[in-house]
């Protein structure tokens, strides 16, 4: 039996086996990550993009993209729209290089998780590790809030907007390990792109936080599916 690749990546004209598609069978093949970044690349050629952090809500766009916003705030004070926000915010991003990065982490991680399993389970995939993110978050933030009001950490990330379809990413990222032939390989990649991420990039602890749940959110609920049988059928 052959083994697994060490980085499960799967180039997007080809199958997981490497096999070459044709266009019908490609679109098939990859049906979320394609209509993902159709939708959310129609909204920025059209609309344009959103804000930052939900600090600048003043034009259609941005007072658009506000509204479909993670607000960590809204978590027990308006709970419909926090629920309702995990299928809306990953539509909307910040500006190209926001956009750029989650059309890269598309054509590397999403459609090679899709291309391994299926447009159903990156569906779930996605949609559930954004769920489970924002809720550890949401609670750890409004809790973390609630016991230390001065902290400007907890102050400033309960007071902003989340957009961007970044978490779902890593959890697919992080789906896709299963697929490697030495799993804990691109969790230690991960865990130092983070570290650089924060230290280097600057990037916000509670961003990076939110990465690293949700790609160990998809790890091992992935790997709960494939030991369960569950959703794990090739789209090809």
């Amino acid at each position: 039996m052959k083994k697994n690749p060490l980085f499960p990546f799967v180039f997007p004209l080809f199958d997981f086996r490497g096999k070459f598609l044709r266009p019908y069978d490609l679109i098939k093949s990859r049906t979320f990550s394609f209509s993902y970044l159709l939708i959310v690349f129609s909204i920025a050629f059209f609309l344009g993009f959103g804000h930052w952090g939900g600090h600048r809500c003043e034009s259609f766009i941005e007072q658009l993209a506000c509204s479909g916003s993670i607000w960590p705030n809204k978590l027990f004070s308006k709970p419909h729209e926090y629920f309702i926000s995990f299928f809306t915010s990953p539509y909307f991003h910040n500006d190209l290089p926001h956009l750029k990065l989650v059309l890269y982490g598309f054509l590397i991680f999403g459609q090679s998780f899709e291309a391994w399993t299926n447009s159903k389970s990156t569906f779930i995939l996605f949609f559930s590790c954004i769920s489970v993110t924002c809720i550890i978050m949401g609670l750890f933030i409004n809790i973390g809030y609630y016991f230390d009001d001065d902290s400007e950490f907890f102050s400033s990330a309960l007071n902003r907007g989340f957009i961007g379809g970044s978490v779902g990413m890593f959890g697919l990222l992080g789906g896709l390990s299963n697929y490697s032939r030495k799993k804990w390989l691109i969790p230690v990649i991960v865990i130092l792109f983070e570290i650089w991420n924060v230290f280097v990039n600057g990037i916000t602890n509670y961003i990076s936080m939110a990465h690293l749940i949700s790609f160990f959110f998809g790890l091992f609920f992935w790997n709960f599916c494939i030991n369960r049988n569950l959703f794990i059928k090739s789209s090809t």
